[in-house]
């Protein structure tokens, strides 16, 4: 006769007492103080962004559920640090970005028109290049090659129809 497997929590972990969480608490907002704030203050972002660690980490320090290890305490500070250099998390990163990306985002329109106008195969991936830089302030070397070869072929029947009435 087998036994179906059964459900059950690890044996060896062990829930800290409510007074070792209290005392976590405490500690973390002393050690972590910045790094809470900025947590607490990007905090829609970061769901937003599906930013697991950094919310995972931030019920750590607000619970006092385990102790924050250095290594943790590490990767978080440096995870922080890589956000505040990221335009989807920083304001004044995302206006000079913005700025940088705006020629690109004018190009992409127009290769967007004249694939629209000939009704292209293109349409439905010029339309994803287009949200993913507008979403992420980026634009990969590939996609900017594959835009191009669009609106090479786009573009090369574009004075035939002038040419026949000749």
């Amino acid at each position: 006769m087998a036994f179906a497997p059964q459900a059950r929590p690890n044996r060896f972990y062990k829930k800290p007492k409510p007074e070792t969480m209290k005392k976590n608490r405490e500690s973390y907002a002393d050690i972590f103080k910045e790094e809470i704030s900025w947590i607490k203050d990007n905090l829609k972002d970061l769901t937003q962004n599906k930013h697991k660690f950094l919310i995972d980490m931030y019920t750590i320090l607000i619970t006092g559920s385990r102790k924050v290890t250095p290594k943790m305490a590490a990767a978080i500070k440096s995870s922080i640090i890589k956000c505040q250099g990221d335009p989807r998390y920083n304001e004044t990163v995302r206006v000079m970005e913005e700025m940088r990306l705006k020629p690109i985002l004018s190009k992409i329109n127009v290769v967007l028109a004249m694939a629209e106008a000939k009704n292209d195969k293109g349409v439905d991936f010029i339309k994803n290049v287009q949200s993913y830089v507008k979403k992420n302030y980026r634009i990969t070397k590939k996609q900017m090659e594959a835009l191009n070869k669009v609106h090479k072929r786009v573009s090369e029947n574009l004075f035939d129809k002038g040419d026949k009435d000749d």
